[in-house]
């Protein structure tokens, strides 16, 4: 299959505008747990959607295309003193063109400077070998977790120093 050809989309706030087409990229329980882990209600509805991404709690945004369409959408936020990245999701029409890097660098750019880290985080699943690969391209590195969590036997815990994320997030394309 030929590689798709790099798409530019600027990091932007989301809005309650946005849920829709968020919503119709979860089309699944597999899709929404892989997205948002074991608590976030599905089915959904517009409502327990909104209230379950915390999206009027958390720094959350979007990528937006030239043409105003929503590409991808990720949140942030202090944890253990990383710019802790959560609910990281591409459109299903733009996956394969560059655009996992793009969010990923610039989510954590804006996040890493609005909180003043210079390291970020995530939690990945284990059986997500694609996100796995792309994190791992970044600069993440699987840790152990500090705290006790529940849930953490089916996920890695990652952090990676900002600049490498940025960095490498920026050679996309």
């Amino acid at each position: 299959m030929p590689l798709r050809e790099t798409i530019k989309a600027e990091l932007v706030p989301f809005t309650a505008n946005c849920i829709p087409e968020l919503m119709s990229w979860i089309d699944s329980e597999q899709a929404c747990r892989q997205w948002a882990g074991t608590w976030f209600e599905y089915p959904f509805d517009q409502h327990s959607f909104s209230r379950d991404c915390r999206w009027q709690d958390l720094p959350t945004f979007v990528l937006q295309g030239a043409e105003g369409e929503i590409l991808a959408f990720g949140q942030y936020y202090n944890r253990l003193d990383c710019c802790h990245l959560a609910r990281l999701i591409v459109s299903p029409k733009a996956r394969g063109t560059g655009l996992g890097r793009q969010l990923l660098a610039q989510l954590v750019a804006h996040g890493s400077k609005e909180l003043q880290l210079e390291r970020a985080s995530l939690f990945v699943l284990k059986d997500n070998p694609r996100a796995l690969a792309l994190y791992q391209k970044l600069g993440f590195q699987q840790c152990e977790y500090p705290e006790p969590e529940q849930g953490l036997d089916i996920c890695y815990y990652m952090v990676a120093p900002v600049k490498s994320v940025i960095r490498e997030g920026d050679d996309a394309g």
